[in-house]
């Protein structure tokens, strides 16, 4: 009796949760019996069910949010397939960028920092999907100006690379990576690291399918590869990516009833939250190692027949903490290593166990003792209640690992933000850096006890003796409000200095827009803050981004910026990168990645040749310091009369004709859509207003000479009248009656000629003088 009301409370579970599923077998079935033998569809139940718990891109696919790639419907040959922007009901789900014709300064209000450089906007679009997410950055050991930044990347199915040489001021790409030959895309989650010699290696998620059966029942589920590829030149070109780790579906305690059914269980693993660091090699200081971390999730269903219908219930999600390392040239790879302990997360009220561990990330110490620390969710379910930091240590190069130790213990902050849509819960993922000395810094957000409208503060704890002991956690976001803070990312440069990096709506009473905030600490953590030396002015954190972004105008329905920014330091500079959606109130859905650094960039110039001339002619307009391969569009004196786009170096070369306008000194700009710009003046010597006051005064002078003439007609005819007057009063030389009217004649004919001959003169001269 006790096995069948199990069976009945398995089924309800099973039709309750996933019809398709029990609908698709069924089918599988009856079509046996009917000599028919159609392919059973799961749809992707597995992925399903686990999708509030992957992170990057899969994670958006599993629950149907990606704007590009969804899982797959009936009757299509591929379960994951990519889709355009614009497919669908309602038109569009993306626009096209702004016509250049229509064109503004599209960012109008952006506002320096105090304390770091204009913000540069690295990313570039090559489709209707411009979205780029989930930045990562790191700097090159050998060269401080040599940044690498990867991306997701909505333009291309798999992830991007950027490059600088000049230290942010200006970015080369993108650069595709490639996802597994076999696969269907990529899944995110970018992590990039350098070796010591300037090697760059690019970690990610590949996507791919993998069908399975049941008996009769056939069906396939989504499995994921932890791939890691090489570049030798410094990110420009990327070699084939190595599968560091694969998922599968594998049958677990299997058996063969008395009537020839399968029995046991099936596991749908998935590997996800890839997270990679290169260092020493302790076993071989003298060499690099790469070391990547990644949660192993297992779907675990039990196989129910009722007669012959298969059924899977019972469902319970395992997760597990994984390391492998590998020699930098992917020859020598260790199979992956278990570094948590493996927990349960069941489903339903009476499940007791309801625990995830997630979001790992490994840091290699100058002398190769390799840290990994993860997030463990304890038996209050995942984003609620309690959470846990906690950190397991290697002395041996990866070989054997310490018990864990727990880091931290905070409130957990929920999967969404109540005051947002994106997914947050990855703030409460840690981030972990070390030091030159081996001191070990971790950030994370937690919700604050004292704050209840609070969803997230920054938090940071550490160690100095290997992470045997740790500090209590301290909050760094100095703001006395309850708004979000979320995202952060640590790093310590060569002199041992900590900076932090994260997301912040502080300035926002609406509780939406966030800008980038920053601190540092120059006592490895017991004080926190900056002085501005120019401003006389001591800060405990401060604001980077020159203008803020709303996650609702970035990635469609704001549901997505990523799971983590990004920050690396030198002994000189510090390096800052972020999802940024300052474009998208102006030109539609838009998120791209931005950056800043503390020192000042050069600005943006042009040249204008001829500096001077008339109104309609051809000018040259030579510009500099932009971003390469960037719409450029030129404006005279509040018009849009132009537009072009710069070279790979940032430069630019464009003739345009000079609308006709008025004399004198004209304003000349060229910007990009994200509001960086270079002014110019032209100085039109022959203009509207010249023209007119040209013909002005030749009407002036018509007048003059019209007058005049019309003065020697009228003394011509009184002379005339004057002389037949004396002729009829009995004068008889008629010679002498005429002589004053010829005089008088004559004077006005020399004074008319003197007129016209003093304006043609003054004509000259000034003619003369413009010339």
């Amino acid at each position: 009796m006790k096995v069948i009301v199990g069976i009945i409370l398995v089924l309800a579970l099973l039709f309750a949760s996933a019809p398709e599923l029990a609908n698709s077998l069924e089918e599988a079935h009856l079509g046996r019996e009917t000599g028919l033998t159609p392919l059973a569809r799961l749809e992707f139940q597995s992925t399903k069910l686990v999708s509030g718990l992957l992170t990057g891109r899969l994670g958006v696919v599993a629950r149907g949010e990606d704007p590009l790639m969804k899982l797959g419907e009936e009757g299509e040959e591929y379960r994951e397939r990519r889709r355009e922007i614009g497919e669908g009901e309602g038109g569009p789900m993306i626009p096209a960028l702004q016509a250049p014709g229509a064109a503004g300064i599209l960012v109008p209000f952006r506002s320096p920092a105090p304390a770091f450089s204009r913000n540069i906007i690295i990313t570039r679009d090559f489709s209707r999907a411009p979205i780029q997410t989930e930045p990562h950055i790191a700097v090159n050991p050998k060269n401080p100006n040599h940044l690498l930044v990867g991306v997701i990347d909505y333009n291309f199915a798999g992830v991007s690379a950027y490059v600088s040489l000049d230290g942010g001021e200006t970015w080369i790409g993108p650069r595709q990576l490639r996802y597994l030959k076999d696969d269907q895309g990529s899944g995110g989650d970018p992590v990039v690291a350098f070796d010591r010699e300037g090697n760059a290696y690019f970690a990610s998620i590949s996507i791919g399918v993998e069908e399975f059966r049941i008996g009769t029942a056939v069906s396939e589920e989504v499995v994921s590869s932890i791939v890691v590829a090489k570049s030798v030149d410094g990110g420009f070109t990327w070699s084939e990516p190595i599968s560091v780790a694969r998922s599968g579906i594998t049958f677990r305690n299997v058996g063969v009833d008395e009537r020839g059914r399968l029995r046991g269980s099936i596991a749908f693993s998935f590997l996800d939250k890839p997270w990679m660091d290169v260092g020493p090699d302790k076993a071989d200081p003298r060499r690099d190692a790469i070391y990547v971390t990644y949660t192993e999730f297992a779907v675990v269903w039990d196989i129910f027949y009722v007669e012959e219908l298969v059924f899977l219930g019972n469902p319970r999600i395992e997760s597990v903490i994984k390391l492998v390392k590998s020699s930098t040239d992917f020859t020598v790879m260790t199979p992956p290593i278990q570094i948590s302990p493996v927990v349960v997360r069941g489903f339903g009220e009476e499940a007791a166990q309801k625990r995830v561990v997630q979001g790992s990330q490994p840091a290699v110490a100058p002398d190769g003792t390799v840290y990994v620390a993860w997030l463990d969710t304890l038996d209050d379910d995942s984003a609620k209640g309690l959470g846990e930091i906690h950190v397991s240590r290697s002395a041996d190069g990866g070989r054997t690992w310490s018990r864990p130790i727990r880091a931290a213990v905070f409130n957990e902050v929920s999967f969404l933000p109540r005051n947002a849509a994106f997914r947050n819960w990855g703030s409460s993922f840690p981030q972990m850096a070390v030091g030159p000395a081996g001191e070990v810094y971790i950030v994370f957000v937690g919700r604050p006890a004292d704050k209840q409208l609070d969803d997230g503060d920054i938090y940071f704890v550490r160690s100095l003796d290997g992470g045997a002991t740790w500090s209590q956690p301290k909050r760094l976001n100095d703001d006395e409000t309850s708004r979000l803070q979320f995202f952060p990312s640590v790093t310590v440069d060569p002199k041992g200095v900590v900076h932090v990096m994260w997301g912040d709506m502080r300035d926002d009473p609406v509780e939406i827009k966030y800008h980038i905030y920053y601190t540092t600490s120059q006592d490895k953590g017991e004080t926190w803050g900056f002085e501005i030396p120019e401003l006389r002015q001591r800060f405990g954190s401060t604001r980077v981004t020159d203008a803020y972004s709303n996650p609702n105008y970035g990635f469609p329905g704001g549901r997505f910026i990523g799971d983590y920014f990004s920050i690396k330091a030198t002994a000189e500079d510090v390096y800052m990168v972020w999802a940024d959606c300052r474009l998208g109130e102006f030109i539609g859905v838009n998120q791209k990645i931005a950056f800043a650094r503390r020192r000042a960039m050069t600005a943006p110039s042009i040249f204008v040749s001829p500096p001077t001339g008339v109104a309609g002619r051809d000018i040259t307009i030579v510009g500099s310091n932009f971003q390469p391969d960037s719409n450029i569009y030129i404006e005279l004196s509040g018009s849009v009369v132009a537009y072009t786009k710069t070279t790979e170096e940032g430069a630019f070369a464009v003739r345009i004709f000079t609308p006709l306008t008025s004399e004198g000194p004209q304003t000349l700009v060229a910007y990009d859509q994200t509001g960086n710009a270079a002014v110019a003046s032209f100085y039109i010597e022959f203009g509207f207003n010249t023209l007119a006051d040209k013909v002005a005064a030749l009407e002036s002078e018509r007048a003059v000479i019209r007058n005049l003439t019309a003065e020697i007609r009228e003394l011509s005819s009184a002379m005339k009248a004057g002389g037949s007057g004396a002729s009829n009063g009995g004068r008889e030389d008629g010679q002498t009656v005429e002589l004053p009217w010829i005089i008088l004649t004559a004077v006005a004919g020399v004074a008319a000629g003197l007129a016209a001959g003093l304006i043609l003169s003054k004509r000259l001269q000034k003619k003369k003088q413009t010339a």
